[in-house]
């Protein structure tokens, strides 16, 4: 146990932090979670224009509960239970870690939720859309986003492995549920060769890469601006 706990310590100081300040502000931009509200508002649009409004309802309850059970589990249980010092809180390295912009989070860090609520969001709505590039894509955002956790010093590797592997379980338990709950009360849906195998127009699909795109660009000149300053 302990030759695992150093080797989760080795690689959570490789990869904590750099000289760079445009990389120190560009992930401070990136672990925001403001900073991704325009492809939030945009899966919303897609999931209305798709389906009728009950439907689009149930779909946006469904995720709610999941974000609400995984935020539960991380926060409400597992984290107090197993008080395990984020790397900005432990004694042991804390003078180790590099912290940007006095940004050292709460004190427990295991499991990551931030990793486990990127991973969740993105299993369910890949397997909602069943489209190839927007699933690449979902989870390059997840990736991204939970990268950032160690950069920034605030999780140990381990805490975010076991972050990604759970959200990615309760991804796939509440798609499987919501799957059970539309077969008793859905309603059939048409597809077409210009329709994901679920039923999304491929055009909003491509609509939807486009608006990730341009998000990733907005943070980019955000994370400049702010060096800038």
């Amino acid at each position: 146990m302990n030759y695992a706990l150093d080797i989760d310590r080795a690689i959570t100081l490789a990869l904590n932090g750099s000289d760079s300040l445009f990389w120190d502000n560009l992930m401070i931009c990136v672990t925001n979670t403001f900073s991704w509200s325009l492809i939030i508002v945009m899966l919303l649009v897609i999931i209305f224009r798709n389906n009728y409004v009950r439907d689009g309802l149930i779909i946006l309850l469904t995720i709610g509960l999941m974000i609400f059970v995984a935020d539960r589990l991380c926060s409400g249980l597992v984290k107090p239970m197993v008080a395990r010092w984020r790397p900005t809180q432990d004694p042991e390295i804390m003078y180790l870690i590099d912290v940007v912009e006095g940004y050292r989070g709460g004190r427990f860090g295991f499991f990551s939720g931030h990793a486990c609520n990127t991973f969740c969001m993105a299993t369910f709505l890949s397997f909602l859309f069943r489209y190839r590039a927007v699933t690449i894509t979902l989870f390059f955002w997840s990736v991204t986003t939970t990268f950032t956790r160690l950069y920034l010093g605030v999780h140990y590797f381990g805490d975010v492995t076991v972050g990604l592997i759970v959200g990615i379980l309760i991804g796939w338990v509440f798609y499987q549920l919501y799957q059970l709950l539309m077969r008793r009360i859905g309603t059939p849906r048409y597809i077409s060769d210009q329709c994901t195998a679920t039923g999304y127009k491929k055009l909003d699909m491509h609509h939807f890469l486009t608006v990730v795109f341009f998000n990733y660009i907005i943070v980019l000149l955000v994370a400049m601006a702010r060096g800038i300053h």
